[in-house]
């Protein structure tokens, strides 16, 4: 049976920052993200408008550029 995933669209830089916090919470536990939620948090990449998506980014970089891979494929590059 298909696990259900829990999508979310980022609407302010609050949700973002959370979004990042719970990379580097999985990232430091397992040393890399599930599938799961790397199909999260890729979806809600892509579907955040550009300047939530730029702050992720900046985000990612800063606190745990080792999970930055995940997200480049995807378009990112600011």
């Amino acid at each position: 049976m298909a696990r259900t995933i829990s999508v979310l669209k980022w609407e302010n830089e609050a949700e973002v920052e959370d979004a990042v916090h719970d990379i580097k919470a999985e990232m430091d536990r397992g040393g890399g993200l599930s599938k799961d939620t790397e199909r999260a948090m890729q979806h809600s990449f892509l579907v955040a408008d550009a300047d939530l998506a730029d702050h992720f980014l900046r985000q990612v970089r800063k606190y745990v550029p080792e999970a930055l891979h995940y997200f480049e494929e995807q378009g990112g590059g600011a």
